[in-house]
């Protein structure tokens, strides 16, 4: 037997079904594929959960640190104990526009920009290492 005899003894078996089926409720085309809207729904769902929950756990937070350290940064004035990113620990002696003079040793004195500054030592409360 070859496929198309196999196909044609197998149709009319199922045929009784359908034609049952089709008494009853007309047929729609494309009955077998799911309805576009709910599925397009239940797909796109998990990349909106997805975005909100890296909104709030990651991104809000990011911009918040950003927003802290640029109004700290802004809010430097001589006197004040800060750290630089590199690790450099010292006291503004002058602020410019984009730029401070840390004091760095005494009598030693070097030109920082303002963004290196990631904090004021004296505002945060920490101590400064201990001088052997």
């Amino acid at each position: 037997m070859n496929y198309i005899n196999i196909l044609a003894q197998a149709a009319p078996a199922a045929a009784p079904a359908e034609a049952n089926a089709t008494t009853t409720q007309p047929a729609a085309a494309g009955a077998d594929t799911p309805a576009p809207e709910g599925s397009m729904l239940g797909s796109i769902l998990p990349f909106i959960l997805i975005a909100v929950i890296f909104y709030f756990l990651l991104i809000r937070p990011q911009q918040k640190q950003q927003k802290e350290l640029k109004a700290r940064q802004e809010g430097l004035k001589p006197g004040d104990k800060v750290i630089s990113a590199g690790g450099i620990y010292g006291i503004v002696r002058e602020v410019m526009q984009n730029a401070v003079k840390l004091e760095v040793a005494p009598n030693v004195v070097i030109k920082m920009d303002k963004t290196s500054i990631v904090r004021n030592v004296s505002k945060d409360g920490s101590a400064e290492p201990e001088k052997k």
